[in-house]
């Protein structure tokens, strides 16, 4: 059935196989969300517009459990909503298990007109409690819980936190030999009434999974961060209840999205920093000047734009890394400010990902070849 589930979303969307298992198995999660810690939210992001965003939206309104999709709400709309009483009225059972009413999916469209650009916003702090069963967020004298698993689809960047608890789902325009159906909701629900009969039925029996939920599936891949790995383990634990091929793909795709996953801006401006010492042949330390030119060069980064006398934006960036520029009195020439190669190895470790083992010999036979 889960098969069936990914070869039914094929026929809608374009994304690579790693993002059809996950949202697969996403869609599962939403039926049994309820019996594990933490949830898991999709961030979807294309690098066009018109790549099927809202059409994946549409496909979850479809499949997922009891959801609710609303397409370019408001802040103070979604919150007066997401607050109601009625929609977070819960009791505990005799097994400890929370059960919280209807609607249970949240599907947020064309978020660029909720968000700012700004993380001081109440909906985000609402939408980043939700993220953990006993996550609650304060509201005049009351406390709610919007713990449910949620997806955003939007055509700008999710703000930082709210990014950070997503797995990134990424959709691409579709070509002109893609074979991609035509979407009609009634047709598309007449064909996908054998697997929601299929879903309806996963929570009825919650033994296969509460014995394991609060545990951390083994071999998770290491290299995940811990919001990373809260969104993660629901996935993998439904992977490893279902078994067959699954607990392997379901491991592998999460390793592979969250590898390809875009960083924040601090650490794509490390990751960027990274590539200009690595080009250099990572001497001792780089100029403020050299650092910006390099910068200016990057395609589709906010410092494509930057000029020579922003060397403030950089510093302010590095500054929470514990990296700051200093004074190098060269032999012969002016005295420049600038930055040593050691003093960005720790945060490299942290949050960047390691050169290729082979990357050094790709560069220095395109620097002997004039590539």
């Amino acid at each position: 059935m889960l098969d069936s589930l990914v070869t039914f979303l094929r026929q809608y969307i374009v994304c690579d196989q790693h993002q059809l298992n996950v949202l697969a198995l996403w869609i599962v999660h939403t039926w049994c969300y309820q019996y594990f810690p933490t949830t898991a939210y999709l961030n979807f992001h294309s690098p066009e517009p018109q790549s099927g965003k809202t059409r994946c939206l549409e496909l979850l309104n479809l499949l997922a459990n009891s959801p609710w999709l609303v397409m370019g709400g408001s802040q103070p709309d979604i919150i007066t909503n997401l607050l109601n009483p009625e929609l977070h009225k819960e009791r505990n059972k005799s097994d400890g298990v929370k059960e919280f009413s209807a609607p249970h999916t949240i599907l947020l469209d064309d978020c660029h007109h909720t968000f700012t650009s700004l993380e001081r916003q109440p909906l985000l702090a609402l939408l980043n409690s939700g993220t953990r069963k006993n996550g609650l967020y304060l509201s005049g004298r009351y406390e709610y819980c919007s713990f449910s698993p949620k997806a955003f689809a939007s055509n700008a960047r999710l703000p930082d936190s709210l990014a950070s608890r997503c797995i990134p789902i990424k959709l691409e325009r579709r070509r002109l030999s893609d074979s991609v159906r035509r979407f009609d909701p009634d047709a598309a629900a007449n064909a996908a009434a054998k697997l929601l009969a299929w879903l309806n039925s996963i929570g009825d029996n919650p033994d296969w999974l509460i014995k394991k939920a609060n545990e951390t599936p083994p071999g998770i891949p290491k290299r995940l961060t811990p919001r990373e790995q809260d969104c993660a383990e629901p996935i993998i634990h439904i992977a490893d209840a279902i078994g067959g091929h699954w607990p392997q793909k379901a491991r592998t795709a999460i390793d592979i999205i969250f590898e390809q996953a875009p960083g924040t801006m601090n650490t794509e401006l490390l990751c960027d920093i990274r590539a200009i010492f690595f080009l250099n042949r990572d001497p001792e330390y780089l100029s403020t000047k050299d650092l910006l030119a390099g910068l200016a060069l990057r395609e589709y980064r906010p410092w494509n734009s930057w000029g020579s006398k922003s060397g403030k934006k950089i510093a302010n960036i590095l500054r929470p890394f514990g990296i700051t520029a200093r004074e190098f009195h060269p032999e012969k020439g002016e005295h420049i400010r600038g930055y040593l190669f050691k003093s960005f190895q720790g945060a490299w470790e942290r949050y960047v990902p390691p050169l290729p083992p082979d990357s050094a010999t790709i560069r220095d036979s395109g620097t002997r070849s004039g590539t």
